[in-house]
């Protein structure tokens, strides 16, 4: 299979890999739904004016995104999504709305600190292939213990937006830590067809649908935009690729590369080069991010807006993009 066709496939694979665990878990959630997105309250002043959605990129630990953010005087909205929560909190940043939507039955309560930590981390490598935080990549059980006291201390003042795609113990471990929590679904297909997922979803929890463009920092952003209404959104740590030096079996997806095409058949045409065009500076993509990115300007094109991608590397550039500089942003909104 070439590049360009396992990228057109990757909805239906994504579909088939997780059809289970989304009804599944939606159907197990329906119970704990008090408040949903529609409950959440517009935002004023300067929170309505900008916000920063932080994704879990690596440029976050390469550019120093989150310590420009944390000392200069923004009081903006800051939505972070659950890999970059952790972050956002030991930089001394608490966000506004944290955003969850991973199914995965294991790995996606470590980003909050996960109470089965030993158990859940055993044969799964996933972590230990993390450009993003030394902590995670060392999968300490000191650093997870860290990371559940310091929620704990602060998931009461961030609004959780979390899909009823989420599995059980990362509902628990949120219900614990104190967040404030609003659930929304995801929309996975067109709800119109016969067989749909995103109809079967709707049918078993009534919740309002967010079109996620594949992935949790799509999400955030459509969130923003869409529901918060944002002014002006700029994103951060949305890399959409890897630095040209690290290597692809280190890449989140590789495994899954690997199983469905066969590791003799992951070359390097799997893994194309660009230049980010502030910098010039050389970053690889894999069919996944590329999918997430054609999602992602296809959203931007058929909205009409612009984003602020200040994320400063990556493959996430186009039509509707501006690549500038976090600082720069920052200083035209506090002082524009």
């Amino acid at each position: 299979m070439d590049f360009k066709s396992l990228v057109t496939e990757i909805t239906s694979i994504g579909i088939e890999w997780h059809e289970e665990g989304i009804v599944n878990n939606s159907r197990k959630n329906v119970s704990y739904v008090n408040k949903t997105i529609k409950e959440v309250l517009q935002p004023t002043g300067s929170k309505r004016k900008s916000a920063v959605v932080v994704s879990a990129g690596p440029s976050l630990h390469h550019n120093n995104s989150l310590e420009i953010l944390a000392s200069s005087d923004y009081s903006g909205t800051v939505i972070a999504i659950d890999g970059s929560y952790v972050k956002c909190l030991k930089a001394g940043i608490i966000p506004d709305y944290v955003l969850t939507l991973d199914p995965h039955p294991t790995r996606m309560v470590r980003w909050i600190g996960d109470p089965d930590f030993e158990e859940n981390m055993t044969g799964d490598d996933y972590f230990a292939r993390q450009d993003l935080d030394i902590d995670f990549r060392e999968n300490s059980i000191r650093q997870n213990s860290e990371n559940i006291h310091l929620v704990n201390k602060f998931a009461n003042q961030t609004k959780l937006i979390i899909a009823s795609t989420s599995p059980a113990n990362m509902v628990d471990r949120s219900i614990d830590a104190g967040f404030d929590m609003y659930w929304w679904m995801p929309l996975v297909d067109d709800p119109m067809h016969k067989g749909s997922l995103t109809r079967k979803m709707y049918d078993i929890t009534k919740l309002p649908a967010l079109n996620t463009g594949g992935n949790v920092g799509t999400a955030a952003w459509v969130f923003a935009q869409f529901w918060l209404n944002i002014e002006s959104i700029s994103v951060i740590g949305m890399d959409l690729g890897y630095k040209s030096d690290l290597p692809y079996d280190m890449t989140q997806t590789y495994p899954e590369l690997v199983a469905l095409l066969g590791e003799g058949n992951v070359s390097k045409d799997y893994f194309p080069e660009f230049s980010y065009p502030q910098t010039g500076e050389l970053f690889y993509s894999d069919p996944t991010y590329t999918w997430y990115k054609q999602n992602f300007l296809d959203l931007i094109k058929s909205s009409g807006v612009v984003v602020n991608n200040c994320t400063e590397g990556g493959t996430f550039f186009g039509d509707g993009v501006n690549c500038i500089c976090l600082k720069e942003f920052l200083r035209s909104v506090n002082h524009g």
